[in-house]
């Protein structure tokens, strides 16, 4: 690809992901994977923050935004179908079912529901969101993780038995990606070149592996996968180079399209929290009042 036609589709096409932390160019799984993903089909692309804070409450993101046709492209799913060119296979479409099934339960419950991860993932989406956003989503994320749980929890009898069966189930999931790998001796999970599973699993791993603690269950499941760490650290060398290109590309940031109303979704969710501040205290106020009267 020579430069003039890089250039032109950096300019053409804006990712907007959750903001960065760290090493990792995001640190939500489903916008690490879009990055991955389009980095992998050689498409040229610029990477700004997303700001927007209700649709980030709401799981808006990741975001492709093709400045050319005039389109968005909400979510890994609609990024996937725009910039593939080919069908998945089935037994991709089979294997990527096997890892959500077995493998996120687990991810999910130390992330959110883990007390030696719990602190460490709430300060990192603090940190990474803000106030007053971040309780907002770690409380959509805490009840969506005690969802994965309780499915679970249908086949098991006491929480530490769920826990073992979580933690069971995802070790085996581990040991099947292993397999993949083994078999042939292949570079990516899906054979020669980076897939769709690629994309979910790795995405996943790269963020257990930068933020999980060394503590962590799950964590210490993975190291056990010696394949499958040598796989995520090649990833991950990849990653990096992403995530220099993207400091290089900043700028785009402050001009982007897709971070135009910004200021203005700040200013509504500040306005949301004083109108909502007052409402409260008018309700205090008058119930003392009636405890005054009654008395």
């Amino acid at each position: 690809m020579d430069t003039t036609s890089s250039k032109q589709e950096r300019e053409n096409l804006i990712l907007s992901v959750w903001p960065n932390c760290n090493h990792l160019s995001t640190v939500d799984p489903a916008c690490l994977a879009a990055t991955l993903w389009l980095r992998a089909q050689g498409l040229s692309y610029s990477i700004v923050n997303a700001n927007r804070q209700i649709s980030m409450i709401f799981g808006t993101y990741p975001t492709l935004h093709d400045i050319v046709n005039k389109k968005h492209y909400v979510g890994f799913e609609s990024i996937y179908e725009y910039s593939r060119t080919l069908n998945p296979t089935a037994d991709e479409l089979a294997l990527l079912a096997t890892f959500k099934r077995l493998f996120v339960p687990a991810f999910m419950h130390s992330q959110w529901l883990d007390e030696t991860n719990k602190a460490s993932f709430r300060t990192l989406y603090h940190y990474t969101i803000g106030l007053p956003t971040s309780l907002f989503y770690i409380r959509k994320k805490f009840s969506s993780a005690q969802t994965w749980f309780d499915i679970i929890a249908n086949k098991c009898s006491y929480s530490n038995e769920q826990q073992n069966t979580i933690y069971a189930d995802a070790d085996r999931c581990l040991s099947i990606l292993e397999d993949k790998l083994a078999k042939n001796n292949q570079q990516f999970i899906g054979g020669e070149k980076f897939s769709l599973i690629d994309a979910w699993v790795s995405s996943y791993l790269l963020v257990l592996v930068h933020f999980a603690s060394e503590k962590s269950r799950l964590r210490t499941l993975l190291t056990q996968h010696l394949r499958l760490v040598d796989y995520i650290q090649r990833i991950d060398e990849e990653q990096l180079i992403l995530s220099k290109e993207r400091e290089s590309h900043t700028h785009i940031s402050t001009s982007s399209p897709e971070n135009s109303v910004d200021i203005v979704s700040v200013l509504h969710i500040i306005s949301q929290v004083i109108s909502f501040s007052i409402f409260i205290f008018m309700l205090t106020k008058i119930g003392a009042n009636s405890n005054a009267i009654t008395s």
